[in-house]
């Protein structure tokens, strides 16, 4: 089965029912896995039958069903990374900070300026002036 193509909720359920599994196939009842996990009888209830369950009670779990160990595959590539990083220390170091990358916005083209700079601001101003449509105003009372 792969978790890649399960939602989150299913991926919980599915080790929720490996637990459970392994519980029965060793032979250990709720309560005493629930003894040995150091959590309460209703937690591994909860966890079997699905429910959420946070990462510290699933080490818990894990370790009184004495599979703990199976972590280290779930860790494995950070140990290879860690490897590497000592064999090439320049190539494997990551990024300290992640940063967004920012958009760049284009300037619009506006009448009367040039895009290298050539005309001034003022000139600018006087275009749009000139460019600019005034309509009259007329007020209710008014007659025309």
């Amino acid at each position: 089965m792969k978790f890649t193509t399960l939602s989150d909720d299913e991926v919980v359920a599915e080790l929720c029912r490996r637990i459970k599994e392994t519980r029965i196939s060793q032979r250990l009842s709720q309560i005493e896995l629930a003894s040995r996990a150091q959590v309460g009888i209703a937690t591994i209830k909860r966890v079997e039958q699905g429910g959420a369950v946070t990462l510290t009670t699933l080490i818990g779990i894990l370790r009184a069903l004495d599979r703990l160990h199976q972590l280290e595959s779930v860790l494995f590539d950070s140990e290879v990374r860690g490897f590497n990083a000592e064999l090439h220390p320049a190539e494997a170091r990551p990024p300290q900070r992640i940063r967004k990358k920012t958009a760049t916005v284009a300037e619009p083209d506006m009448p009367g300026k040039e895009k290298d700079g050539g005309k001034k601001m003022n000139e600018w101003y006087a275009t749009a002036m000139e460019n600019s449509v005034v309509w009259p105003v007329h007020w209710p009372d008014e007659k025309k």
